[in-house]
């Protein structure tokens, strides 16, 4: 859980300029892990891409790397 947390953070500060506001915080229920991304203002847009796709890219990413360890996880990014 730990290294999909690390993953998130690599891919998300390669993308943003301001890399001290990254805040990831994770969320479990049950057998999901829910990711939680914020990041400084007027910067979501960068990770959330045109039409969403950067985003899905990010979570089809970390879901991949989750499923060695048979770990359900979903990725928020949050305002």
């Amino acid at each position: 859980m730990e290294n999909l947390q690390e993953l998130l953070m690599f891919i998300v500060s390669s993308m943003v300029k301001t890399q001290e506001a990254i805040e990831i915080t994770n969320e479990v229920k049950g057998d999901l892990i829910t990711y939680q991304i914020r990041v400084a203002d007027g910067e979501l847009g960068r990770i959330i891409g045109k039409n969403g796709m950067t985003a899905n890219s990010i979570r089809g990413v970390v879901q991949a790397a989750a499923v060695k360890d048979k770990l359900n996880v979903n990725v928020e990014f949050l305002d």
